[in-house]
């Protein structure tokens, strides 16, 4: 109608987040940042920064990953940034003193806030194990949402499982940590066409054409046969949207042997473990919120 007010649907924050991944690495990480910082369902308190050793790839030297995180949050037009921590490139068997992530997520779980704290870790669970070791107690004060590890019940080799074995031993052995989990068959359903990146990014304003970009100069290491591995982006439909229309069961807590497979737990707690994830919601969501974005 004719002189009406736009109005736009109210929305509530239902939880605040930190966002652990390898930003340095494959782009689907800064892909799904993007997605948590314009969702209106959780508010994106921190990132932390991981950097995943490859066969034949250097560790990224210096900030890496803080530089594309950076560089997002300027071509987005964040004004209420969060925190970004430095760059982890020790493993955790490495480590003397807590990262800097870890400093980061102990200050943010220590906050008094209604909105439940998660932790959502697209990588190695270095961060989040140096944290716990430095302080047991955070275990109380935050949830764990990791894409990682193999399928249930047996689990198998899988990359941001073994590229720190003793950080997620660390976690799902020895800590009391709530721990949502999708693994790789799951993490595997979010896959995108390049057909689908094209058209979505480039149509979608400066920033998802800056977005877009990033896929066209990959790592060396990444070869792409028609369809991009979408694997980061389920924590945004757990924390920021719903699991309503997804699949999870709750099941012991498995003990992780240095095969990285699955065993009993002597002393088990609860673990959210996805089967399903409702990919369609996810990226049209993620798509959505881009197009508007751009057409403000």
């Amino acid at each position: 109608m004719s002189g009406e007010t736009y109005r736009r649907i109210p929305t509530f924050p239902q939880a605040r987040v930190i966002v652990d991944n390898d930003f340095a690495g494959d782009p689907d990480g800064l892909l799904a940042l993007a997605h948590h910082l314009l969702a209106d369902g959780a508010v994106v308190r921190g990132i932390t920064g991981t950097a995943i050793p490859r066969e034949g790839q250097p560790v990224p030297a210096g900030d890496a990953a803080r530089d594309a995180v950076d560089e997002l949050l300027d071509r987005l037009g964040v004004t209420e940034r969060p925190a970004v921590s430095a760059d982890t490139t020790a493993r955790f068997a490495e480590l003397t003193e807590p990262t800097d992530g870890a400093r980061l997520l102990a200050v943010e779980a220590m906050r008094e806030d209604d909105l439940p704290l998660y932790v959502c870790a697209g990588g190695p669970l270095t961060n989040i194990a140096s944290a716990l070791r430095a302080d047991p107690t955070l275990a109380d004060r935050m949830h764990i949402v990791w894409i990682g590890g193999g399928s249930h019940p047996d689990g198998a080799w899988e990359y941001n499982l073994m590229h720190d074995l003793p950080a997620a031993q660390f976690v799902f052995n020895e800590t009391r940590v709530p721990i949502i989990q999708v693994p790789q068959a799951v993490y595997r359903q979010c896959a995108m066409s390049t057909a689908e990146l094209e058209h979505g990014l480039r149509s979608a304003g400066e920033f998802g054409r800056w977005l877009y970009s990033r896929f066209t100069a990959p790592p060396s290491f990444v070869r792409i046969a028609g369809h991009w591995p979408m694997g980061d982006s389920p924590p945004v439909l757990i924390t920021a949207l719903t699991t309503e229309s997804s699949m999870s069961r709750t099941i012991p807590s498995p003990w992780i042997d240095d095969e990285g497979r699955y065993a009993m737990h002597p002393s088990p707690r609860d673990l959210v473990v996805f089967d399903t994830i409702d990919v369609r919601l996810l990226f049209a969501d993620f798509f959505a919120r881009l197009h508007l974005a751009a057409s403000v």
